[in-house]
């Protein structure tokens, strides 16, 4: 389908001479300019991994439209490319191009090391940026372009993981960000030490005594809010800025667990009777009475503006109401324009949250991911680690979410030794085990890690 480049002149320099024959009156003024002034492509064919209906692996193929598809055309540098990535999957062995031009194209053929004449019904291999010539309606100027049509390297929706440093003779309580930090809070024997590590690049765990909590302080109760950690210890409120010095904030009769906190609204403690607020981390009022079956122990909470109004904040907190964390799992939720807790009715709910040993819940990706040790789930005795339980309404409906995509680590199967988990500024995910293999497991769903552009 494609004619030599050479023969494709000769012809564009006959016809000029056979226009020359005219007079010059008659004569067509021809274009000295080269330049391609618009890009796209076509359709083009991605691929996705699927299981068919009795649960044998697949592959789905779909023709997707790409015309719409942005290119960025720069001039001066002579190179064209697509800003937003096509999916991972994507065929870019034959690709059908569209080009609106100032003279006439060809495009370099590796094969002969020539430039043949560009057809737009002819598909081009893009698993390489291509070179395309542009020449001038005369022939005697050209212009040079390097055009990509690109790709994401990676699959985006998959979750990877990473085995990163183990901490020694820790056992996890608590763990929480501070500027740019991951610290994670446990006891070395009966002694209270606080692990530090950045956050960006490779864990490296640095490890201190903390000497400034009295030795019945709950290190699972740490949290951040306003740019400081605050842990409770005998019914006061500490808290700190480095977390290893800390200093007591407030007194809260029978304070038992920080149960919200977030920098756009306050930071909410609970007591066996009632539940207060503070917006400054040291002056808590009284919101309301603790409601019955209100979760206490083995807590886990998150706080997010709604998507329909930011000025409005949701707190979830899920755990336990008592200290055997026996039962079902609770659910509670609240607006920061309401001052009444909710628990969400699990009778009639088929898919409730898992009740499952050491339970952690992190909101990520904007959903609600839960899991842990052994226990029962969708109805079902489950083993450790077995898979994350999804909620995609707030906390509502759990289902377990068992694709190619969102995997736990494969190690941590049946793994029932204490643990703790929590995401970062940066969208990871870690869990830090303790025991025997105890280790750091740092893992992220690859879209969440593409540089924003």
């Amino acid at each position: 389908m494609k004619k030599h480049l050479a023969t494709y002149l000769t012809l564009c320099l006959s016809a000029l001479l056979f226009t020359s024959c005219w007079g010059d009156e008659d004569q067509e003024l021809l274009s000295p300019y080269a330049m391609i002034k618009s890009f796209s492509i076509g359709n083009i064919k991605s691929s996705y991994p699927a299981f068919t209906s009795d649960g044998r692996d697949t592959t789905v193929v779909r023709t997707v439209d790409c015309s719409s598809l942005s290119f960025t055309i720069d001039q001066t540098n002579g190179i064209i490319y697509n800003n937003d990535s096509l999916l991972y999957s994507t065929d870019l062995t034959k690709i059908v191009t569209s080009m609106e031009v100032l003279g006439a194209a060809s495009i370099y053929v590796d094969s002969t090391g020539t430039y043949d004449y560009y057809a737009s019904t002819d598909s081009t291999d893009f698993t390489k940026p291509r070179k395309f010539r542009i020449y001038s309606e005369g022939g005697s100027y050209h212009k040079d372009y390097v055009v990509s049509v690109n790709a994401h390297q990676v699959d985006p929706e998959l979750m990877v993981w990473k085995k990163e440093a183990a901490i020694a003779d820790i056992v996890p309580y608590g763990i929480a960000e501070l500027a740019d930090t991951m610290h994670l809070f446990g006891k070395n024997g009966t002694k209270a030490v606080v692990a530090s590590s950045p956050v960006a690049g490779d864990i490296f765990w640095t490890t201190h005594e903390i000497t400034t909590l009295p030795e019945s302080a709950d290190l699972t109760t740490v949290q951040y809010y306003k740019d400081a950690l605050y842990i409770i210890a005998d019914s006061t409120v500490y808290t700190s800025s480095d977390a290893v010095n800390w200093s007591p904030a407030a007194t809260i009769p029978g304070a038992a667990a920080i149960i919200g906190a977030s920098d756009a609204d306050m930071i909410m403690v609970a007591t066996d009777k009632e539940i207060l607020g503070s917006a400054d981390g040291s002056v808590f009022e009284t919101m309301c009475s603790l409601p019955e079956g209100f979760p206490l122990y083995g807590i886990s909470i998150a706080s997010y503006p709604m998507v329909h109004n930011s000025d409005i904040i949701r707190y979830m907190v899920i755990g336990y109401a008592t200290g055997e964390m026996d039962g079902n799992a609770r659910v509670w939720s609240r607006l920061s324009t309401e001052g009444k807790w909710t628990e969400y009715d699990n009778d009639e709910n088929p898919f409730p949250c898992p009740t499952l040993k050491g339970l952690e819940v992190i909101r990520y990706d904007n959903f609600f991911y839960a899991f842990g040790g052994a226990g029962t789930a969708e109805g079902e005795t489950v083993k450790a680690f077995e898979t994350f339980y999804i909620s995609k309404d707030n906390g509502i409906v759990w289902k377990s979410y068992e694709d190619f995509y969102q995997k736990l680590p494969g190690e941590l199967a049946g793994n029932d030794n204490r643990f703790i988990a929590t995401t970062d500024s940066k969208n990871y995910i870690w869990i830090v085990t303790s025991g025997e293999g105890a280790a750091t497991y740092r893992g992220i769903i690859n879209r969440l890690g593409f540089d924003k552009k």
